[in-house]
């Protein structure tokens, strides 16, 4: 889960060891043994046999950039793209896992790796061939089920220097708003769809509420974001 912050993943940990299973880190597989062309175990490289039946195998994810970079365009973690999903050779665009890009939301570089990402980079760069000078401006978003937890992520949470947390971790049921300063950078949901929801309509409003009106709650956001909502709109009403 390398968009989760720590004490997500404790929990989530804390869970899955709740129910019986068993995590193992820092460890790696030495070999696999197999009965009748079927797998029976897997060994580790302290030489513990763990019984198994089937094996998945994850082994990461490197962008493809080959082709790219044999066409000279600029490769930095990636295929680097402009705000238009443009690539370093204009009439060649680039979206998806291989695209690096510096987000609007954090000012940093990212290279995004889920299916949302790349949809919403698809739409913009669909835009950018009709002619039109969109800026990416979609909001991250991610999820993932994971035994009794339905886990979502708003925004992006990289170089957060803290958090307040609204529900009950032991209820499993919490959402954590991670800040830099006073900044909203990102929600982390916790079986509280609710908050994400409302998270997503906040991050796309450019609305950062302070970390004490997160603490009264979803019906203290809900007005505070409505208060900001019609704020934009009155000046525009002025003007006219």
């Amino acid at each position: 889960l390398p968009h989760v912050a720590r004490d997500d993943r404790r929990h989530v940990r804390q869970r899955l060891d709740a129910t019986g299973v068993r995590i193992l880190s820092g460890t790696t597989i030495a070999r696999l043994e197999g009965e009748n062309g079927h797998v029976s175990a897997a060994i580790t490289a302290s030489g513990e046999r763990l019984p198994a039946q089937m094996v998945i195998i994850g082994i990461g994810v490197v962008p493809n950039v080959e082709l790219a970079q044999a066409a000279g365009i600029t490769i930095a973690n990636g295929i680097h793209v402009d705000q238009q999903m443009r690539t370093s050779v204009p009439e060649i665009l680039a979206i998806g896992d291989a695209a690096s890009y510096r987000h609007w939301l954090t000012g940093g570089e990212v290279r995004l790796e889920s299916v949302q990402n790349a949809t919403d980079q698809a739409r913009l760069a669909a835009r950018t061939i009709l002619g039109h000078a969109d800026v990416f401006a979609a909001v991250p978003w991610f999820w993932s089920d994971i035994g009794d937890i339905k886990l979502q992520m708003v925004g992006l949470i990289s170089g957060g220097d803290s958090h307040v947390v609204l529900g009950d971790v032991n209820e499993n049921r919490f959402s954590i708003y991670h800040y830099v300063g006073n900044r909203l950078l990102g929600i982390e949901s916790v079986n509280r769809p609710g908050d994400h929801m409302l998270g997503r309509k906040m991050l796309g409003a450019g609305f950062s509420p302070t970390p004490q009106t997160v603490a009264t709650g979803p019906d203290g956001l809900k007005a505070a974001l409505a208060a900001f909502q019609q704020m934009q709109i009155e000046p525009v009403r002025a003007a006219e």
